[in-house]
């Protein structure tokens, strides 16, 4: 399994929904910890993998509590900011005769219409600090350009304290690979495959990384997610 840094496994057992089921009640309370213990990044980045096996469950195991799902999504989603996925989740219901027109849909419609120009704003905000760290590359003085990836990753982190944990690590992970900063970078990766779990690029650029400096653990990597995703699964990138 792959381990995140304060603790947490990034995949359950198997892609089986009892082996889910009890992987994402794991994140559930790991997340409810950590929201009393830990800086919010690490409740938001747990409550995010939660929100991502929920609704892998809404999909794979349909009809079954699936009203019960959808509402742990959206509080999930509440809890990681992330409102996009919160608007996934209404438009599923949307589109489902059983779901379409619960009571919940309509307070939850007002609260993702009116929190998700926050996300989006945070994002691009995210976007103008990594391009004005990727516009100081040619910086001959190195001490400068660390100082300036410093500063950027502060000010993401500072949006993580409220936003999707997703677009902040990522941009982490971006700064700290281009400084060489593998440790940091690796530990970043790894919080994105808490979130984004079957996403192969992270799981790629993670071995990637861990390959540098233990050989072992990015094989580890590796043949745990083709214990998941298949043999081949990279072609897929």
């Amino acid at each position: 399994m792959i381990t995140f840094a304060f603790g947490a496994e990034a995949w359950p057992k198997s892609l089986t929904v009892p082996d889910v089921e009890r992987h994402k009640s794991l994140l559930i309370q790991e997340a409810m910890y950590a929201r009393l213990t830990q800086p919010a990044m690490v409740f938001r980045t747990l409550s995010r993998g939660a929100l991502y096996w929920e609704r892998w469950l809404l999909e794979k195991d349909p009809g079954r509590c699936d009203e019960e799902r959808v509402l742990s999504g959206l509080e999930l989603a509440r809890d990681a900011g992330d409102w996009k996925e919160a608007e996934l989740l209404l438009a599923h219901c949307e589109a489902s005769p059983d779901l379409g027109g619960r009571p919940f849909l309509e307070a939850w419609s007002v609260i993702v219409r009116d929190r998700l120009q926050e996300q989006v704003d945070n994002e691009q905000r995210l976007e103008i600090a990594f391009q004005k760290f990727r516009g100081a590359k040619n910086v001959p003085d190195e001490a400068a350009r660390a100082e300036l990836a410093r500063d950027v990753m502060a000010r993401a982190s500072e949006i993580g304290q409220v936003g999707s944990p997703v677009p902040v690590n990522a941009l982490l992970a971006r700064i700290s690979a281009a400084q060489g900063w593998n440790e940091e970078a690796e530990g970043f990766y790894a919080a994105l495959l808490v979130c984004r779990p079957l996403w192969i690029p992270y799981i790629v650029q993670l071995s990637e990384l861990q390959a540098k400096t233990d050989l072992k653990r990015a094989f580890s990597t590796i043949e745990t997610a083709k214990s998941l995703l298949g043999a081949d699964f990279w072609l897929a990138t």
